[in-house]
């Protein structure tokens, strides 16, 4: 599989918001056609997005808010969703984000939270914060940045500050980089953090069977041609339609998310050791 180079990914991400980047507030105030499947259906994105904030918040609860004002940083806030989350929680909170039009938007809806139209590569930091938070960006990181961006991140965090990160640990696309649960805790452990926890979530048994059954993994909806070794960014942003299969895949699809809500809602609870697809990580800066 041909792997995109970090310039590659800047441009994907240019590409991908001048498609997705307009967010429709009112059905989408989530901004989850630009987080999650651009192409999905509401439904679909709404089921993913609702077991991440299931995890995200159960690795939240662990922590203790620190007295005062604290600070965090949410890297690759997207239509700010995590931010909201953060502020609403005490935190004076700082969003980056590597697309503008979004950072627009994100100041005009939340005016008392800093967006940023930056890398997490670029961002200069001007004060350490208490608290830094992403949610599916290292994993749009190449391999062999990786490292250098988690050492980024520990370095903006204050002495013992927290990291909560929503990671894949088993996907894989040129641009995709994904590490297992144990691949990630290398990493983390190398860049100078200590793993307090880790929540598997995305279970989806009844999804990833329909998905090995057809072949291509969600191919009607997905932003990728699945590890098409001629992937470029244009061709990842979107894809050409497969109107005559949608209906059906789209029935077969609400199926088997309707089974899958009810074991993922046991199994996430549970942090059962089954294979999942993403994981979530509580880290401490050491």
């Amino acid at each position: 599989m041909k792997r995109f180079n970090w310039q590659q990914m800047q441009e994907y991400w240019r590409i991908h918001e001048s498609h997705w980047g307009g967010i429709d507030c009112g059905r989408d105030p989530e901004g989850l056609r630009n987080a999650c499947n651009p192409t999905a259906p509401a439904w679909l994105n709404r089921y993913y997005a609702h077991f991440q904030e299931v995890v995200y918040q159960k690795l939240f609860r662990r922590l203790s808010v620190p007295l005062g004002r604290p600070r965090a940083l949410e890297v690759g806030c997207g239509s700010g969703r995590w931010c909201r989350f953060l502020a609403d929680h005490g935190y004076e909170t700082t969003g980056i984000d590597l697309q503008p039009q979004l950072i627009e938007l994100n100041r005009r809806r939340y005016p008392s939270i800093d967006f940023l139209a930056t890398s997490i590569q670029d961002y200069r930091l001007r004060e350490r914060f208490d608290l830094v938070s992403c949610v599916t960006v290292l994993i749009h990181i190449p391999f062999e940045d990786q490292d250098a961006v988690l050492r980024k991140i520990r370095e903006a965090l204050k002495p013992n500050g927290h990291a909560i990160v929503l990671e894949s640990v088993r996907s894989q696309a040129p641009h995709v980089f994904s590490n297992s649960l144990q691949g990630w805790r290398m990493r983390f452990e190398r860049a100078g953090f200590r793993l307090l926890a880790a929540r598997r979530c995305n279970y989806s048994f009844f999804l990833r069977a329909l998905s090995w059954a057809v072949r291509r993994p969600l191919s009607f909806y997905r932003e990728d041609p699945l590890g098409d070794p001629d992937s470029t960014p244009e061709r990842l942003a979107v894809l050409p339609g497969r109107r005559p299969l949608r209906g059906l895949h789209a029935a077969a699809q609400g199926a088997a998310v309707g089974f899958d809500a009810i074991l993922e809602t046991i199994f996430v609870q549970t942090n059962i050791a089954f294979p999942a697809l993403d994981a979530g990580f509580l880290l401490e800066a050491i």
